[in-house]
């Protein structure tokens, strides 16, 4: 249903638009976006807030109509898959989003042929969901490959944190280099390290094979290790005796099953995080993170924050999605494979008071070309400067 609406409202906008087009005259308009409409945060939050503040343009959050984010968006915003959002798409100068242009700002674009033109007449600016190494780009169903490959080749910007990022992109998602700038993530410059020693936040990733499983989640080696490492009984008094609070967020594309989680975590100083949850504040008051191969690990580790990554599905992970960083050799902090070892290495790095050790210090510069927190100038400069005024 949702997709015949939108598909309508595009076909309307589509015919509306020379009768519009007078409206839009002489406006600078840049649309950003993320997570199909859902969430306010990551990358396309920390451009929004910037670009905010700038005098020389209008900016708009893409967002869902019934998203309960949208309390959380300061500024000005349009519903996603909207007649006007479809519009205002049309007479944009730039849009900015952190999944892909489809899915975050224009529903269905490049799979319609009438409304694909406009495509190429805005500047496309891929931020990132989060930084590119732990998870690898996944295979495309065949009839949409072709199609989908000449979207993410289209794109005018895609940002890097650092070389090695950028040589991923390059080799593997076949981007120009020309394409792609190392200028940092823009969410790194709203980063502090505002943490007492009192939070710990645990964060696993998402699974896609679970949704094609047969088996119920509560079955899965996922649901087992993630509920059984919260109800660990030394944990639990560990974290009690030391006032520590773990708040746990399950990942978006999994939350069909946040009420299995609910069901399945408890304890005094344990907390379940809803779906609409302020992740942000999460990275910058928590002392560590636990996960397993998420790219928030990269935010704590640009904090010298340390990150445990709780790898009980290793095998099975490297065999039906693959990380581009090799997991023996290159991750930065420590690997644990087990319930009992994990809760282990969280009482060491209490006992460390949640310090980074010098060898994973010195691997920063691999992956993070800037900490001087003006990845969202840089960024603002190369759109402006190098393709609009271009264009």
């Amino acid at each position: 249903m949702k997709k015949i609406v939108f598909l309508l409202n595009m076909t309307a906008a589509f015919f509306l638009y020379p009768f519009f087009k007078y409206r839009f005259k002489g406006r600078n308009i840049w649309l950003t976006g993320g997570s199909a409409g859902e969430l306010y945060v990551d990358n396309g939050k920390a451009m929004f807030e910037y670009l905010n503040e700038k005098e020389d343009m209008e900016v708009y959050w893409i967002i869902n109509k019934n998203s309960p984010a949208r309390r959380q968006v300061n500024g000005k915003m349009l519903d996603r898959g909207s007649i006007k959002s479809y519009l205002y798409f049309m007479n944009s100068k730039a849009v900015l989003f952190s999944h892909s242009i489809s899915a975050d700002i224009v529903p269905y674009l490049f799979a319609v042929p009438l409304i694909n033109k406009f495509h190429y007449k805005t500047v496309k600016v891929f931020l990132n969901h989060g930084t590119v190494a732990l998870k690898k780009r996944q295979p495309m169903n065949p009839k949409l490959e072709k199609m989908v490959e000449r979207l993410i080749t289209s794109y005018d910007i895609n940002t890097a944190d650092a070389e090695y990022e950028k040589n991923i992109k390059h080799k593997d998602w076949k981007i120009d280099n020309k394409k792609i700038y190392i200028i940092g993530s823009p969410r790194y410059d709203t980063l502090d390290n505002k943490s007492e020693g009192k939070k710990i936040f645990f964060m696993p990733t998402w699974r896609p094979w679970i949704k094609n499983d047969k088996t119920s989640i509560e079955e899965t080696d996922y649901f087992q290790n993630i509920t059984g490492l919260v109800k660990s009984e030394e944990l639990q008094n560990f974290l009690k005796e030391n006032n520590i609070v773990m708040n746990i967020y399950i990942h978006q594309l999994m939350h069909e099953y946040l009420g299995s989680f609910d069901n399945g975590i408890s304890g005094e100083n344990i907390v379940l995080l809803p779906k609409e949850a302020d992740i942000h504040n999460e990275i910058v008051t928590g002392s560590m993170l636990i996960t397993d191969y998420s790219s928030m690990a990269f935010d704590f580790f640009y904090l010298d924050k340390p990150v445990l990554f709780f790898q009980f599905d290793r095998e099975k992970y490297e065999k039906r999605l693959g990380s581009y960083i090799d997991l023996e050799k290159d991750l930065f902090g420590e690997a644990v494979f087990n319930i009992e070892d994990c809760v282990a290495k969280i009482k060491e790095t209490y006992s460390d008071n949640f310090q980074i050790s010098d060898k994973y210090k010195e691997m920063r510069s691999r992956y993070f070309k800037y900490t001087d927190k003006n990845n969202r100038e840089r960024l603002y400069k190369i759109i402006k400067e190098e393709v609009i005024q271009n264009r």
